[in-house]
């Protein structure tokens, strides 16, 4: 996707935010240069997720196990088909450190500490590899700085001794997560995983996720990496979580309405004004 970084209008996500989550936003806007607060976070998603043009989209949408939910979903439609096929689903899940993704498995701090490690070796065996064999550069790279190295092809048998065992660590430690559940259900055919791009750490995600960076100080999100299509996803899973989407989103209007599900009229939440830096 040709989407990589986009300016948000936060304005035009408040009352979205504001129906998932009762809780009171902030009545300022946040400074420059601060953290994220939550609300934001899930804003900056939505701002995402909409940038990719779905025909349906919303927030805190359960997965195949109502345990297990998405913090955004949105799904896209075969319009000129009777019926209006569902085609394509993705989901994004937020955190807002890079360690809670992997908070609920075994030896967490361990495990972290070892791929760290080894990320470090592999940085100094690449290095060796661009010392000693020259020719698995790119040759259509104009800057040397920005030059492509082909590492796989490399003659350096400890090196790809070092690249396997990192890639069974991070297979570990993904094995048996939240993340890893509500990616195996299968109802996504791309999943992405927002954090705050300053905590990022891209090589401690696998690959099946795309990577969508979220900046505290511009109040941007960044498209760093994008996600695999998945091809464990069925039509009928694909119909079931846009089934869920739409759960998701009456949830959302009642709330923003002041009605509850059973006719029950509520006052309506409070509507915030316009943040600033727009």
């Amino acid at each position: 996707m040709d989407t990589p970084e986009h300016e948000i209008d936060l304005f035009e996500f408040a009352e979205l935010s504001q129906a998932a989550n009762p809780s009171p936003a902030p009545e300022t806007a946040p400074e420059q240069g601060a953290k994220f607060n939550r609300n934001t976070m899930e804003q900056s998603v939505l701002a995402f997720v909409l940038s990719l043009h779905p025909d349906a989209v919303a927030r805190n949408v359960p997965t195949r196990n109502a345990k297990y939910r998405a913090t955004a979903g949105a799904f896209w439609k075969h319009a000129r088909t009777r019926g209006s096929i569902v085609t394509r689903t993705i989901l994004v899940m937020m955190y807002d450190d890079i360690g809670n993704c992997f908070s609920d498995c075994e030896g967490r701090e361990e495990r972290l500490k070892k791929i760290s490690a080894l990320q470090q070796q592999k940085e100094l065996m690449e290095a060796d590899i661009r010392k000693n064999e020259p020719h698995l550069a790119a040759a259509d790279d104009l800057f040397s700085e920005f030059r492509t190295w082909d590492y796989s092809a490399s003659e350096n048998n400890e090196y790809h001794r070092l690249c396997r065992k990192l890639a069974r660590e991070l297979e570990t430690l993904c094995k048996g997560s939240k993340l890893e559940r509500i990616r195996q259900a299968g109802v996504a055919d791309q999943c992405y995983l927002a954090v705050p791009e300053e905590l990022l750490i891209p090589e401690l995600i696998p690959a099946p996720w795309g990577i969508v960076g979220l900046r505290s100080s511009s109040l941007r999100f960044k498209l760093i990496r994008e996600a695999e299509v998945q091809e464990n996803v069925t039509p009928a899973m694909r119909s079931s979580f846009a089934f869920n989407i739409g759960t998701a989103a009456a949830n959302a209007v009642c709330f923003a309405s002041g009605v509850d599900k059973d006719g029950t009229l509520r006052r309506p939440p409070r509507k915030r004004g316009k943040l600033a830096g727009k």
